[in-house]
């Protein structure tokens, strides 16, 4: 006997389906409203902190705006205006004492780096950064990032001005400022109860920082582990000078931080504020929890009053499963009706059961009348499948023959196609060998046509050259006559300039002898005492004249013979010229024999290079024959294929169709098998049911 399972209670499984379905609905409104409160309250936090970093930023911009006008008033003294730098040091060490409390030291920079402190020290300033940004970069103001000072070993910052008077940059005033006044200020700020403020220098350095120990030691974009990469990704942000917000890990540890930043205008800096994912979302997780207590004080509620309810509607049901217990137990007797008088749903099921019993009850009578037509069917199907059966053998048989000739008939389309087609491959190996060869030849007709073109071209070259070689030689011989006429003309110089020196000599001796002839007459007039003064007189004039003839003919003689050399070495210029005149004379003559014979030879290619290109000519027309042959053998033997390749199609169709025809018979064979099992099955199946229909009283 078979074991009873055990009974399940409806109340409690519709109980269980309620409370589940109240609890994923619920859930899922509790994630919900609890994520869109997150994502409310995190735009909120976000657009709240951007506004207050940026005020703060731009409360740091106002404080070092006043440091910046402290430094104003010394550029703006009445002593900038003398332009002297010693008058200007004295000024600012005399009000040593009355420079503002801010300000630890002053300082004036010259623009050579030189820098002067306001209690008489001198230092040099050039390595500054303020000094680079103004003096090199061009800046007029410049709060530097925050460095330790060596000697007081607390950290400073410069803020500096640049002095200009009528266009001219004087120097710089740069102030000391502790930058434990800055540090104060941004510790102070404060947002909730997680929420703090944050200093980065531009070199990434950071100024002050709610973590202890932090400030002007660590660097957030050099000294941070992989672990927080977020966090240098913000400190680029903001040593780049941006706006923005992002989240990171804690520096602690264990908990997210919400960060946004922004520039402190005028300076290098950056202010950063964080606050802890758990200030953010701290009024989602009230909510959050508050609606969980409540959600659960609802389920409880819930699920008392549904037991109660399902508890009062579902207890007629016991009735009928009495009833259907009844019926089912005994003889299966469907003439049996159930009474309820519950005019409910439950009613309504009682009087739905009474009517299903009662078409059974009509089913079963039909089916006890069928029985009898059933088991006839079961004969006659028995009978008509075993003669199936054999007709599908004999098929069988019949398309195992034509299987066969149908496989002799595709294995000779087959040989046939691989034979032309192994033709087919030679006559396009042949024709792409007849196409290189009208390329060749097409290529070499032009290549000679090319050429003869050349040749004509060099053929003029060389007529033109012909024709200019003659004329030069002709200019060559023209100048050689006039350079010999040239010749015989300064020749016909030479003899003259020789006679001119000659001359020049009997005057050289006419002037040698009126000098003595003036000497013997002043000679005789002296020993004529008075009566010869006279004739002294003339001799002396003679004498004079003698010497001023000697004088000028020297002065001629030196210049005759300096003409005789210059005629001499003209003399031989020409005669060089001439050999010269007769050497290219005799180079154009042979020039032009080699061209002419390069003519020659010229005329002589040109000829032989047209009996070239009518050979290759008729070697084209030829080729283009075998070529066109060639395209009606490709052509025919495409044809050929064509045939063969749907002889074969119709083959491989022929093949499937009796492949197909061999599967459907094997099909049938198999179907006829599987109708002979279902055949025996359906009488089977046909007592079966009768011996069960046989159990019901109708």
């Amino acid at each position: 006997m078979e074991k009873a399972k055990k009974r399940t209670s409806l109340i409690s499984v519709l109980i269980a389906i309620i409370a589940l379905v109240f609890i994923v609905l619920t859930s899922g409104q509790l994630f919900l409203v609890t994520n869109y409160s997150n994502k409310s309250t995190g735009r909120s936090y976000a657009e709240n902190c951007s506004q207050i970093t940026q005020a703060y930023s731009m409360m740091l911009t106002n404080r070092l705006n006043m440091y910046l006008r402290e430094i104003r008033y010394y550029v703006e003294s009445d002593v900038v205006q003398t332009l002297d730098e010693a008058q200007i040091i004295k000024w600012m060490c005399d009000r040593n004492d009355k420079k503002s409390s801010n300000i630890d030291a002053m300082y004036f920079c010259t623009l050579d780096g030189t820098a002067y402190r306001d209690d008489g020290t001198v230092t040099n300033f050039r390595n500054e950064e303020f000094y680079k940004a103004i003096a090199i970069e061009g800046n007029y103001e410049y709060v530097s990032n925050p460095k330790m000072d060596e000697v007081i070993k607390k950290p400073i910052f410069y803020v500096a001005h640049v002095v200009i008077v009528n266009g001219k940059k004087l120097g710089i005033f740069a102030g000391v400022y502790p930058l434990s006044t800055i540090q104060k200020m941004v510790s102070n700020i404060q947002l909730g109860d997680t929420g703090n403020a944050w200093l980065l220098a531009g070199d990434g350095t950071v100024i002050i920082y709610p973590e202890y120990g932090y400030a002007m030691k660590k660097n957030f974009l050099t000294g941070l582990s992989q672990n927080h990469v977020d966090l240098r990704n913000i400190a680029e942000n903001m040593v780049s000078r941006n706006i923005g917000s992002g989240w990171i890990e804690s520096l602690s540890g264990g908990t997210r931080e919400f960060v946004t930043y922004a520039p402190v205008h005028n300076t290098p800096w950056s202010i950063g504020f964080n606050i802890s994912e758990n200030q953010i979302y701290s009024a989602g997780t009230s909510i959050r929890n508050i609606m969980i207590f409540t959600f659960f004080g609802i389920v409880v509620i819930l699920l008392v009053i549904t037991g109660i309810v399902l508890f009062y509607l579902l207890n007629p049901l016991k009735k009928v499963e009495q009833a259907i217990n009844e019926i089912a137990s005994g003889s299966a007797n469907l003439t049996k009706r159930i009474s309820v008088s519950s005019n409910n749903e439950i009613g309504a099921i009682v009087l739905g059961f009474n009517k299903f019993t009662e078409k059974l009850q009509n089913i079963i009578s039909e089916l006890k009348k069928s029985q009898v037509v059933l088991s006839e069917a079961g004969d006659i199907l028995s009978e008509t499948t075993s003669k199936s059966a054999d007709a599908v053998d004999s098929i069988k048989d019949s398309i195992i023959e034509t299987t066969s000739g149908i496989h002799e008939q595709t294995d000779g389309i087959t040989e046939t196609s691989a034979a032309v087609n192994e033709i087919a491959s030679n006559i396009s190996a042949l024709e792409k060998m007849i196409s290189n060869q009208v390329a060749g030849v097409t290529q070499a007709s032009s290549a000679v046509e090319e050429m003869i073109g050349n040749i004509d071209s060099v053929n003029n070259t060389v007529e033109k050259m012909v024709s200019s070689f003659r004329i030069l030689a002709e200019s060559a011989q023209d100048g050689y006559h006039k350079q010999s006429d040239v010749n015989e003309m300064i020749l016909k110089i030479e003899s003259d300039s020789q006679l001119l020196l000659e001359a020049n000599e009997v005057i050289a001796n006419i002037a040698e002898q009126t000098n003595l002839l003036a000497m013997n007459a002043a000679i005789e007039a002296a020993h004529a005492g008075n009566s010869g003064k006279g004739f002294s007189v003339v001799a002396d004039e003679i004498r004079k004249l003698s010497e001023t003839s000697s004088s000028q003919s020297k002065t001629i003689g030196d210049h005759l013979r300096h003409i005789r050399s210059s005629i001499e070495n003209v003399v031989s210029a020409s005669e060089q010229t001439s050999k010269a005149f007769n050497t290219v004379a005799n180079g154009i003559q042979s020039t032009d024999d080699l061209v002419q014979t390069i003519q020659i030879a010229m005329s002589e290619q040109k000829e032989g290079s047209k009996q070239i290109i009518e050979a290759l000519h008729d070697m084209n027309d030829s080729t283009s024959e075998v070529s066109s042959a060639s395209r009606e053998m490709s052509e025919g033997n495409h044809l050929i294929l064509e045939q063969v390749g749907k002889l074969k199609m119709s083959a491989d169709r022929m093949k499937e169709f009796v492949q197909l025809m061999d599967e459907n018979t094997m099909q049938i064979d198999n179907s006829s098998t599987e109708l002979i099992d279902i055949s025996s099955k359906v009488s089977e199946t046909i007592s079966q049911i009768g011996s069960q229909i046989d159990q019901f009283e109708v």
